[in-house]
């Protein structure tokens, strides 16, 4: 009689043991596999654009491709692991990072998308065109709500990554036990930053201000350069930024030249003597704005507006399409004013009258007929 076969036991392949290290290899795997199909999708989609509308795919997909390469291998990780007999603790770690890059993703996702939004915008509306006035508008609302949106999207998924964690939770859970003096210090705080996001969404749907507006604020001339989340930058005649704060434009009065539209009358205000003849600067100044360029041909005129002791005051109306033209109009029929009047009546510049009575021997003045 043989004797029986020894016994011998099967020992399970290292890789597939019930260990920490063996789930967290497997999790990897199924990221990594997932992660090469969505990019071998990408790129297949990137290839057939290139013959129709490659720009529009390009952008997009740069937009939400770190997203997607985060959050969908995240999702296949995650449904991954109910399937799995690894133990507890692997498992809870596993889900509570596949959850906290889900959410990231999504948020990520959302801001992808919104800036892809404002490019189409900005791309359909372009503000380099002459007459940009509704350009402007459709560019400021999207821009500031985009801000907004982003700035709130930041938000939400920081506290929604962070409720992730246990002790974070329960120092929640304190604080709304305690939401007495909690809430007083919370709303306190929370205070600038809710005053600016209102601030914000006021200014994106009154629009008391747009882009490239020309504003005098706090007696400076300029351009609204950027309307950014907390301030306005004001870029100077002297390419000067003045950096104002958002709320300052729903607060304090300010000077708008181009609220609804960019026409502007300038003003050109020169002191002559009395015999100034103001036909003839009337007739002189015809040809010079008639003529010229930046007039937009729409109204000028020339009148007297004050007289005093020293002279009176001629003043130049001219008409032109933005204030950028105005002032170089401006400039100019100051300076051919100034030369005709110095080339055919000198004699009619502003001057200093005086009467000077003869004096006695005694000191006493002699009093004229």
């Amino acid at each position: 009689m043989r004797s029986p076969l020894p016994e011998t036991t099967m020992k399970m392949p290292l890789l597939f043991e019930n260990t920490d290290v063996n789930a967290t290899v497997w999790m990897a795997i199924v990221f990594v596999a997932v992660w090469l199909v969505v990019k071998g999708v990408m790129l297949l989609v990137r290839r057939l654009g290139r013959y129709r509308w490659q720009e529009w795919i390009d952008a997009g997909l740069d937009a939400v491709d770190g997203p997607l390469l985060l959050g969908l291998p995240a999702v296949a990780v995650l449904a991954s692991v109910p399937a799995t007999r690894f133990q507890q603790t692997a498992v809870e770690a596993i889900r509570h990072g596949t959850t906290v890059a889900v959410i990231v993703s999504l948020g990520w996702l959302t801001v992808a998308v919104t800036l892809v939004a404002r490019r189409v915008v900005e791309r359909r509306y372009r503000m380099e065109v002459e007459d940009n006035r509704k350009a402007r508008a459709v560019n400021t609302k999207f821009r500031v709500l985009t801000r907004v949106l982003v700035l709130l999207v930041v938000v939400v998924t920081t506290g929604a990554v962070l409720t992730t964690f246990p002790g974070i939770r329960a120092i929640g859970a304190g604080l709304l036990a305690s939401a007495g003096v909690a809430g007083l210090v919370i709303g306190l705080a929370a205070r600038p930053f809710v005053e600016t996001a209102l601030a914000s969404i006021q200014i994106a749907l009154t629009a008391p201000i747009n882009l490239d507006d020309v504003l005098i604020v706090e007696g400076e001339w300029g351009r609204v350069e950027e309307i950014r989340a907390t301030y306005v930058v004001v870029r100077i005649w002297d390419d000067r930024r003045l950096i104002v704060p958002l709320t300052y434009f729903l607060s304090q009065p300010f000077q708008n030249w181009t609220r609804r539209t960019a026409d502007i009358t300038g003003v050109v205000a020169v002191t002559v003597d009395y015999r100034t003849p103001v036909d003839g600067v009337r007739e002189a100044l015809r040809p010079v704005i008639e003529s010229h360029p930046k007039w937009d041909q729409r109204f000028w005129n020339v009148q007297i507006t004050d007289a005093d002791a020293h002279g009176m005051t001629l003043r130049v109306l001219c008409t032109a399409a933005d204030a950028s033209r105005a002032w170089d109009l401006r400039c100019d029929i100051r300076e051919a004013l100034i030369a005709w009047l110095n080339m055919n009546h000198p004699d009619c510049l502003p001057r200093v009258r005086a009467e000077f009575e003869k004096v006695d021997g005694d000191g006493s003045a002699a009093l004229s007929g």
